[in-house]
């Protein structure tokens, strides 16, 4: 599985660079998830928050001592940066589509049940500082 490789665009601080960012970022999520390597959205992520500490548990959990997953692919079909001129932060709203997750141990053998394909809504807020995009928080948008 090839790395998410970041767009020249996601380096500006416009916009349409914060949405590329964001497409990006999705792309490194996903990359972690499906093999566990968590160095790409590392560096485009504050570890630091709850929210990320609580992801990379995750995906720390579902690849220890020979544990791996297929499946859970994220797709973001629909990007709406809610822009701020000026703003410290900005905030986007992401549709997040993932696919089944099937969960296997060392030895091939089921691990835990799969989760299943979702389609939820999250808010992303980022700042842009250093010349790049940083996600600082993100967590699910309920009604």
């Amino acid at each position: 599985m090839p790395v998410p490789v970041m767009p020249e665009l996601a380096k500006e601080n416009t916009k349409e660079g914060l949405e590329a960012f964001i497409r990006y970022w999705y792309a490194t999520y996903s990359y972690a998830t499906e093999t566990g390597d968590l160095g790409p959205w590392s560096q485009a992520t504050d570890t630091s928050t709850a929210s990320a500490l609580a992801y990379k548990r995750a995906i720390e959990l579902n690849h220890v001592n020979g544990r791996w997953v297929m499946g859970g692919k994220i797709t973001t079909p629909v990007i709406e940066v809610q822009w701020s001129e000026g703003a410290v932060s900005q905030s986007t709203k992401v549709q997040v589509i993932q696919a089944e997750i099937q969960y296997f141990d060392a030895d091939g053998t089921t691990g835990q049940e799969p989760s299943p394909a979702s389609n939820f809504a999250e808010a992303v807020i980022s700042e842009f500082k250093g010349g790049s995009w940083y996600a600082t928080d993100n967590g699910m948008i309920v009604s």
